[in-house]
């Protein structure tokens, strides 16, 4: 199957006549699609034929047939009498192409159907109380197998018409090759796999689509063909994919046989059900049973899509040509073929055992059951009983139980998901009303926020217009700093030229002050000279002395001048001291602002950010005002 192509649409679920065989699986997105359980499937088309989308397919041996065959195995080929239905007109003409390409033989499942209905009616001679159900349909074997093991006490232990003829071929022709049954049945895979006596089961569908895929033209209806079975034709055989088709041999050879036969999936599972549960006393002698309700020639892998008139009417030409055939082989009211039978063949040899298959069913208790109704929301006997079949099942309970088994979702249910909807509809309705509530106060909210939004629009415009003229008063004053820092430069030099002076002239009166020694001691020599020269010197000695006098006064000033330069040096290093403090400082405070104004310029720049985000701010507010007018008109 492709479950990319399901949609989940539960058509397949509603057709299988076991519910088992359908898993529903939900994928990450929730999506819910059906899956094959492939160990409980019978194998009956019924989701095939009932897919529109193309989800449900088959496989069969078709291709590995083929691949054998060009290989050179030995391989012979049983044909089901549907061929007719499913090849109308030419099915000669498909078995002679088969022969072409290289089979060991090809042989008419419809002798084997006579053999199938010899051997049920000697059965039934030995053992004239049993009550027995008819097996030429695997889909039913299969039923029996997997799901209803109590059937298998009644299921006739005769071999389906196919495996007689495999038998046939085996023990009374020696055949040792392999064999490929030509046949209109997906559930023939099984019955081949749970025998081992078939290895391929090329269904007709894949067969003809082979020929149209590979452009191989088959003759017209009007053309004649010269194949012929290998060996022999089958008589009565021959209409056994008819509805009733066993049935109606039975009786024909026995006619106060009591034979009841029920076709079609929709009526033979339910019917079987009652056919358990009944006494012996009211079972038929033979119950025919089969899954497609117009026999093999509607077999799911038949390849053809007639109307039931249509096959009725390719049907009835083949009863005609059968029964002439059968008259020519009737003599005094006593049939050559099964005289025949009777002598060559073995009864036993066409004996099938059957041994029921695992198939692990899951039984739940009412619990369980309960809690799966709970899961649905389902709480009253109406609610329990609703039945609308939206799941596949025929019934609620159904539905329970398959999700108490895990086998199904309770979104897979129609009540469910419309209660859940309506739930859904009434939170939106209970959460309409608090959106209301919600956005009438948001309303209030962004109204007031828009004021303050303004309020602060208009004070980062202000922030921003202070900003700036802070930027240019901080400006001048680093142009006023500046000058006072060229003053400064201009102070420091004039004292350093100031010390330079200062520090000449302390070298002149050094100079004087030299001068002055040096001429004290010429006027004290002087003064010695002229008490010397007594009278003579008088004169010379009061020059001297007055010389001494201008010696000690140009001492007194050079000592005066000394005391003052260092006066003046020690006020000059204080000055310079607090030029260079004023200098730091005039440094430092210049350092100052200019980060001061760096700052200034960065606020600026966020007050202008400020200002833009506001201003989107603003426009966000008007749109969720206007969002919550359009809301409030809803």
């Amino acid at each position: 199957m492709d479950l990319e192509k399901c949609v989940g649409c539960n058509s397949c679920v509603r057709v299988c006549p076991v519910g088992d065989a359908n898993r529903t699986i939900r994928d990450e997105n929730g999506n819910l699609t059906i899956k094959i359980d492939e160990s409980k499937c019978i194998k009956c088309g019924a989701c095939i034929k009932a897919c529109n989308h193309k989800a449900r397919s088959f496989d069969d041996d078709m291709d590995q047939f083929l691949q054998d065959l060009k290989r050179g195995e030995k391989i012979a080929v049983i044909v089901a009498p549907a061929i007719k239905i499913s090849f109308d007109g030419n099915w000669r003409h498909a078995l002679q192409w088969l022969r072409n390409a290289g089979v060991a033989g090809v042989y008419d499942v419809a002798f084997g159907a006579d053999i199938c209905t010899w051997a049920h009616l000697r059965y039934l001679e030995r053992h004239p109380n049993a009550k027995i159900m008819t097996q030429p349909c695997a889909v039913i074997v299969n039923y029996a197998l997997k799901h209803r093991p109590k059937l298998l006490d009644y299921l006739s232990p005769i071999h389906s018409p196919m495996l007689c003829t495999v038998v046939y071929l085996r023990k009374y022709l020696n055949y040792t090759g392999k064999i490929a049954a030509i046949s209109p049945c997906i559930g023939k895979g099984d019955e081949f796999s749970q025998t081992g006596l078939v290895q391929y089961n090329v269904t007709m569908d894949h067969l003809k689509r082979y020929f149209q895929e590979n452009n191989i033209s088959l003759p017209s209806v009007k053309l004649y063909s010269e194949f012929e079975f290998d060996v022999e034709q089958g008589m009565e055989g021959a209409i056994y994919p008819r509805p009733g088709g066993l049935a109606t041999n039975l009786m024909y050879h026995k006619p106060d046989l009591e034979v009841l036969n029920i076709e079609g999936p929709n009526h033979v599972y339910k019917e079987l059900e009652k056919y358990l549960a009944e006494k012996d006393e009211y079972k038929p002698q033979v119950l025919d049973v089969l899954n497609c309700e117009f026999g093999c020639n509607e077999g799911p892998a038949v390849g053809q899509d007639y109307d039931f008139l249509q096959m009725n009417s390719i049907m009835h030409k083949v009863e005609l040509y059968t029964h002439q055939e059968r008259m020519k082989g009737t003599k005094r009211g006593k049939d050559k073929q099964f005289s025949r039978f009777d002598k060559e063949l073995r009864l036993e040899d066409f004996f099938r055992k059957y041994t029921p298959e695992n198939v692990n069913k899951v039984e739940v208790s009412r619990e369980e059951i309960e809690k799966a109704f709970l899961s649905l929301g389902k709480h009253t006997k109406a609610e329990r009983n609703f039945d609308c079949h939206a799941c596949g099942f025929s019934c609620c309970t159904d539905m329970a139980e398959a999700i108490a088994r895990g086998l199904n979702y309770p979104e897979n249910c129609h009540q469910y998901m419309l209660g859940q909807m309506q739930e859904e509809r009434r939170q939106i309705a209970r959460s309409n009303e608090q959106v209301h509530e919600i956005t009438a106060e948001l309303e209030r909210i962004v109204a007031d926020l828009g004021q303050r939004v303004h309020e602060v629009r208009e004070e980062a415009v202000s922030i921003g217009e202070a900003g700036k003229r802070n930027s240019e008063e901080m400006n001048k004053i680093v142009a006023y700093m500046s000058g006072l820092i060229e003053l400064n430069t201009a102070v420091l030099a004039a004292m350093k030229d100031i010390h330079v002076t200062v520090d000449n002239y302390q070298e002149m009166s050094q100079n004087v002050e030299k001068i002055a020694r040096n001429i004290n001691l010429l006027s004290l020599n002087a003064s010695i000279e002229a008490a010397r020269a007594g009278e003579a010197g008088r004169g010379f000695a009061v020059v001297a002395s007055n010389i001494r006098t201008l010696s000690d006064e140009s001492k007194g000033a050079v000592s005066n001048a000394q005391e003052n330069s260092e006066s003046i040096k020690r006020v000059i290093s204080e000055v310079n001291d607090k030029l260079n403090g004023f200098s730091e400082k005039i440094d430092m405070l210049t350092g100052v602002v200019n980060e001061s104004i760096e700052d200034i310029r960065e606020n600026s720049a966020r007050s202008e950010n400020i200002q833009g985000s506001v201003q989107q701010v603003g426009d966000i507010i008007e749109t969720i005002t206007s969002m919550i007018e359009k809301t409030n008109q809803l």
